[in-house]
């Protein structure tokens, strides 16, 4: 009992150090105040802990967290800037992305249904998760030492204290996270001391209690959908970068039971697509982020060795109950960024020896490496490059070609699927 209680207590908090940043951050983009911030974050919480319940019980069965989508967070910071301009105000492009979010939703239920879904799944070979996963590492680099460093958009320089503080953080974690016995409460332990540390340093901002104790979602909160035809193209092709992230988080937890021969679930592709769908059914109706299955599950399982059901199910509930509970909300909204990501790193930092593994699962790692070599060059090459230079194309290319994880794997499931193609040439010659 106490055992399983910690290991729900490590997965409460690692859900709630990667489901905390982007609603808070929206929320900014969009001007929201201090009441309003909070509830989108409570329902952005209630979206995920529901998704993750119908997941575990209904689609692909294993304990794999739901987070806000990155693509989704990309959407919302693009249209934070041209919404005004195309639609007239924020809360009119609100409206407009529970529209999209409600479209990706029904896109994603007619794509299971019709089994485009399963026909996609086959071409994730451990290649593709390989690839997947270095890029995944890359790009949540930037922002892990962005948080570390207390670096924000209204503030883009480096503020020692946090950085210092960050560190020494940064080493505990490391510690316990190698320690025989202490590994599997890493992050309940890095956690209570990182904040405590800041708070004793002066480095946390206030609690900002409000003055429900509880709080219903409710449904359109910004507003009714407001219907833009325009948006569904943007719709689709969000859903099948949606639907590419839930395949290779599947694949890299998977990957992970298979590897330490704990039993693994059989996966219903179909029956997960469609919950995906309804995910984003709830994020639109909701008024909250869209959820996508989260591939660090896998390196939080590999990493604390947690590979039982039960306790990703029992904190999936008390996510649920602080989701409705606002002084709970109002508390963990008050998480310094900087101990949620030093808390959560060296979990994310294992993965780059997940993604590597991989390539020696194929039949010829040496040239699976080399296959995997444009899309990374490509991938983390944009990475690189000025938000600023994306500024002249349109607001779909942008969604794609800003995004070097969403690039970087497109391109090796095109290579993937060529190969596929390519190999089965001679045969349909040969008949």
């Amino acid at each position: 009992m106490i055992r399983t209680s910690i290991a729900s207590l490590q997965w409460f908090l690692f859900m709630i150090s990667n489901s905390l940043i982007v609603p808070v951050v929206i929320a900014s983009q969009f001007h929201l105040n201090a009441a309003d911030s909070i509830e989108f974050l409570q329902r952005t919480l209630f979206v995920l802990a529901v998704s993750g319940l119908l997941q575990i019980f209904i689609g692909h069965k294993y304990p794999i967290m739901e987070g806000p989508a990155g693509v989704w967070w990309g959407v919302f910071s693009l249209y934070a800037g041209l919404g005004t301009v195309l639609f007239g105000s924020d809360s009119e492009t609100l409206r407009v992305l529970q529209f999209t979010m409600i479209a990706s939703g029904v896109i994603a239920i007619l794509m299971s249904i019709f089994g485009l879904i399963d026909k996609l799944a086959k071409y994730f070979t451990p290649t593709v998760t390989g690839t997947y996963l270095i890029l995944l590492v890359a790009q949540l680099s930037g922002s892990f030492l962005k948080g570390m460093f207390g670096i924000t958009e209204s503030s883009p320089t480096i503020k020692l204290p946090i950085a210092f503080t960050s560190a020494a953080i940064l080493l505990l974690a490391f510690y316990l996270l190698g320690h025989r016995t202490l590994n599997k409460l890493s992050i309940i332990i890095t956690i209570i001391v990182g904040w405590g540390l800041f708070n004793f340093l002066g480095l946390t901002k206030p609690i900002e209690f409000q003055s429900t104790i509880f709080y219903i979602p409710e449904l359109f909160v910004f507003g009714s959908p407001k219907i833009e035809w325009s948006m569904v193209v943007t719709a689709f092709f969000v859903t099948l970068i949606l639907i590419t992230n839930m395949l290779a988080s599947i694949r890299v937890v998977e990957s992970v039971y298979k590897r330490t021969g704990e039993k693994a679930e059989r996966t219903n592709v179909k029956k997960a697509g469609l919950v995906s769908g309804l995910s984003q059914l709830l994020g639109g109706g909701f008024s909250a982020v869209g959820a996508v299955p989260i591939s660090g599950s896998g390196g939080f399982i590999s990493a604390t060795g947690i590979y039982q059901r039960m306790p990703f199910i029992i904190a999936l509930c008390l996510l649920l109950f602080v989701s409705i509970f606002t002084p709970l909300t109002s508390i963990m909204s008050a998480l310094p960024p900087a101990v949620g990501y030093a808390a959560i790193f060296p979990v994310f930092a294992s993965m780059i020896a997940l993604g590597m593994s991989e390539f020696n699962h194929t039949a010829y790692p040496n040239q699976a490496m080399k296959k995997a070599g444009i899309p990374l060059l490509a991938g983390i090459g944009v990475m690189f490059l000025p938000s600023e230079a994306f500024s002249s194309l349109p607001p779909l290319a942008t969604t794609f070609l800003s995004n070097g994880l969403v690039l970087g794997t497109l391109i090796i499931l095109a290579i993937e699927i060529y190969d596929s193609v390519r190999s089965k040439e001679p045969d349909t010659q040969s008949k």
